[in-house]
């Protein structure tokens, strides 16, 4: 799909380098997986090497999609997974696991595992895809490139007939995401984090 500055894609293994960085710059800051890479002088090769798993498990199972500027930058990512299909592969939790103990420590991994549970349980009981991250580069934010991507997957959905669901880990996206058709479910408590807002959106006519 080719938009007038930019091209939709899947996301494969050779964009995995790029597509970890992207990820892990783009929740930095985020008020809730920011706080989930504690302060350490290898705070970013530790959210590089989380994020690179995450987006492998997306391009093995799920069904991610990229924007990639004509000159074959990747300016955003967006990891959605089909109907019935975990952002984590039951049988790849213990490698995941021993990654964040082994990057983040102990205490961080068990705080961050027990988050996954949380977001896991949050999750409708009815078929429906699953936006688990998106994210922009620094260097094309602010261009409306996220939005569009998202809107991208959605018109795969709404043509399939699957509503769609995410969370938003930071209420500055909530009205975009409410722009797009999406209506609040339920909120999660995260401890020191505002309260994370789910969304699901019934495919469109």
């Amino acid at each position: 799909m080719t938009h007038s500055d930019f091209t939709v894609r899947p996301l494969v293994a050779d964009d995995l380098d790029v597509t970890a960085r992207i990820l892990a710059e783009g929740f930095w800051d985020d008020p809730v997986w920011g706080p989930a890479f504690p302060a350490h002088p290898e705070r970013m090769t530790h959210a590089v090497a989380h994020w690179r798993f995450m987006a492998d498990q997306a391009v093995r199972y799920g069904e991610p999609l990229i924007a990639e500027l004509p000159d074959g930058t990747v300016a955003a990512v967006s990891t959605w997974f089909p109907p019935g299909q975990d952002e984590i592969r039951e049988a790849d939790l213990p490698a995941y696991e021993t990654l964040l103990r082994g990057t983040i420590g102990d205490a961080a991994a068990e705080t961050l595992l027990a988050e996954g549970e949380l977001f896991a349980g949050a999750r409708p009981s009815e078929p429906h895809a699953y936006l688990s991250l998106l994210a922009v580069s620094s260097a094309a934010r602010g261009l409306g490139i996220g939005m569009r991507l998202v809107q991208a997957g959605l018109e795969h959905y709404d043509a399939a007939g699957v509503q769609t669901y995410l969370e938003s880990s930071n209420p500055a996206n909530d009205a975009r995401y409410e722009r797009l058709g999406y209506r609040p479910a339920t909120q999660l408590t995260i401890p020191g984090s505002p309260p994370v807002q789910t969304y699901v959106r019934p495919a469109a006519a």
